[in-house]
C-alpha cells in the first residue's frame, strides 16, 4: 500500500504542471539574442552622422523620414552617409508609406501674430504577409529631435545629434521591423504587426494624433519605445490595473525590466495630454494618443524614476540637449546597445505568445473619471469638504465626553460687588474698597 502511494504522489508530481495551461511563462532572456548590440550601434551611429537633422515640421524631417524609409533623398544641411549600405526598413518584407499631415501654428512677429501651416511626416512600415483573421500590434517611436529652431515655430534648436533622445529607439525599431517581417517569423506570429516612426511628438504628439485620425487597423496593443539604452529599463501599461499589465508583469518576472513606480501620481493633473490627466514622464509619449482612445498601451522606456526624480540615471542628462552625440552617448552609456538588444529579445517573445491577444482588452476604464481635468478639482474639494465635516463631528464628541472646565471671569464691581451677581468662577475687583485694603480681588 505505502509503495502505490509512492507511485501516485510521484506521479501527481511529474504530470501537475501540465494542468497549468492558462499560466503565463515568464520571460527568459535568450542567450542567442535575436538582434544583436552591435548591429543595433552601427545603424544609431549611421543615424546620427547621415541624418542628424530630424527636425520635427521641416525639409529635415521629411529628409530623415525617407532615409528611414529606404529612399534616396535630397540633403538638408550637411547631410553626409556614413556607409552606402546601412540597413535602414527593408522594402522586400515590407509595404512602406511616408504619410505627411499638417498643423497650424501661431507664431509672433514683433506685435503680430502669425497662423502657418508646417508639414511635418510619418513612416509607416506594414509586413506584406497579412492575415486578417489575426489581432494587430503595433509598435512605434519617435524619430525625430530638435536639431534646428524651425524659425522658433515649435522649438528652439539644440544643435545635437539626437543620439539617446530618438537615434538608438529608431535604430532598434528598424531592426525589429526587419526582424517580424520576415516571411518565416511573421508566418507562424500569432499576430500581425503595423510599425510607425512618429514625428512631432515633443511638440504634441501631433504625429501620433494625425496616424489614430485615418487608423484603418484595430490595434490590439501599441507598444512605444522612448528613451531606452540609459539606467534602468522600465515598463508601463496604464494607471490602474488592467489585464495586459498582469500579464506582462508577469511576463516580464524573470527579465532586467522594472515596473515603472507610481510615485508621481497625484490626483490633480500636472499636465493634460489628449484630455487625460498626466503626471509622470511614462504618460507623455505617444501612447497617451492610444490610451485615450481605450487601446491597450506598454511603454518601454530607460532612465532613473527613484521616487519624484526624472532623470536618466547616469553623470549626464543628454536628452534634448546639446550634448546628446553619438560620442557622448558611448561615453556615458557604454552598455546602451547591450540594453537595446536585450529590449528586442524582449519584445519579440512577448509579442509572439499566444496568450497576449486575450488579455489586450483596452486602456484601465476605472481611470476614465479622470479624463477632464475639473472633475478632479471637483472630487479634490468634494474630499477637503468631507474631512472638514468629520473633524467638526470629532470635536463635538470629544466636547461632550471630555467637557473642558470654563475660565474664570474677571468681573469690575464699580458700585461695590454686593450689586454684582456673582458666579463662583467669576473674580471679582471692587474699587469701592478703602486704600488700606492690601488685595482688590475678592474671589
Amino acid at each position: 500500500m505505502k509503495k502505490l502511494l509512492i507511485i501516485l504522489i510521484s506521479a501527481l508530481i511529474v504530470i501537475t504542471p501540465f494542468f497549468k495551461s492558462g499560466d503565463v511563462m515568464a520571460y527568459n532572456a535568450s542567450s542567442d539574442k535575436y538582434i544583436s548590440a552591435e548591429e543595433i550601434a552601427a545603424l544609431t551611429e549611421d543615424i546620427c552622422m547621415s541624418i542628424p537633422d530630424r527636425t520635427s515640421f521641416s525639409d529635415a524631417c521629411r529628409v530623415a523620414a525617407e532615409r528611414i524609409a529606404g529612399e534616396s533623398s535630397g540633403n538638408v544641411g550637411e547631410v553626409v552617409a556614413l556607409s552606402d549600405d546601412a540597413e535602414y526598413l527593408s522594402r522586400t518584407n515590407m509595404d512602406i508609406e511616408i504619410r505627411s499631415y499638417t498643423e497650424k501654428v501661431t507664431v509672433q512677429s514683433g506685435f503680430a501674430y502669425n497662423t502657418l501651416d508646417i508639414t511635418a511626416y510619418n513612416v509607416v512600415a506594414t509586413p506584406k504577409i497579412y492575415d486578417p483573421e489575426k489581432k494587430v500590434v503595433l509598435i512605434a517611436t519617435d524619430f525625430t529631435d530638435h536639431y534646428a529652431s524651425i524659425e522658433d515655430i515649435v522649438t528652439k534648436g539644440t544643435g545635437a545629434e539626437g543620439a539617446l533622445g530618438t537615434a538608438a529607439t529608431t535604430a532598434l525599431l528598424i531592426k525589429l521591423a526587419n526582424y517580424l517581417s520576415r516571411p518565416e517569423v511573421i508566418s507562424s506570429s500569432p499576430y500581425n504587426y503595423e510599425f510607425v516612426f512618429f514625428s512631432g511628438t515633443d511638440e504634441g504628439n501631433f504625429g501620433s494624433e494625425a496616424y489614430v485620425k485615418d487608423m484603418d487597423k484595430e490595434i490590439m496593443l501599441m507598444i512605444n519605445l522612448e528613451r531606452l539604452g540609459c539606467g534602468n529599463t522600465y515598463f508601463y501599461t496604464d494607471e490602474a490595473e488592467t489585464e495586459h499589465g498582469k500579464f506582462i508583469k508577469q511576463f516580464a518576472a524573470d527579465s532586467e525590466l522594472k515596473e515603472f513606480p507610481l510615485t508621481g501620481r497625484v490626483l490633480l493633473p500636472m499636465t493634460t495630454v489628449d484630455d487625460l490627466p498626466y503626471s509622470h514622464y511614462a504618460m507623455k509619449g505617444n501612447n497617451a494618443t492610444f490610451m485615450s482612445r481605450d487601446i491597450a498601451c506598454l511603454e518601454l522606456l530607460g532612465g532613473d524614476f527613484r521616487g519624484l526624480t526624472d532623470r536618466e540615471g547616469g553623470e549626464e542628462n543628454l536628452t534634448n540637449t546639446n550634448m546628446d552625440t553619438f560620442g557622448n552617448l558611448t561615453k556615458y552609456y557604454p552598455d546602451y546597445a547591450e540594453k537595446l538588444s536585450s529590449v528586442a529579445t524582449f519584445v519579440i517573445e512577448l509579442t509572439q505568445n499566444a496568450q497576449l491577444g486575450s488579455v489586450c482588452n483596452g486602456a484601465a476604464s476605472s481611470y476614465k473619471v479622470f479624463t477632464k481635468g475639473w472633475i478632479a478639482y471637483v472630487i479634490c474639494l468634494g474630499v477637503i469638504i468631507i474631512l472638514i465635516l468629520i473633524m467638526i463631528l470629532l470635536v463635538n464628541v470629544f466636547e461632550k465626553k471630555y467637557p473642558i472646565p470654563a475660565a474664570p471671569k474677571v468681573k469690575i464691581a464699580v458700585f461695590g460687588k454686593e450689586f454684582e451677581d456673582i458666579d463662583e468662577n467669576d473674580i471679582i475687583v471692587d474699587i469701592k474698597r478703602n486704600d488700606d485694603d492690601s488685595d482688590p480681588f475678592d474671589i
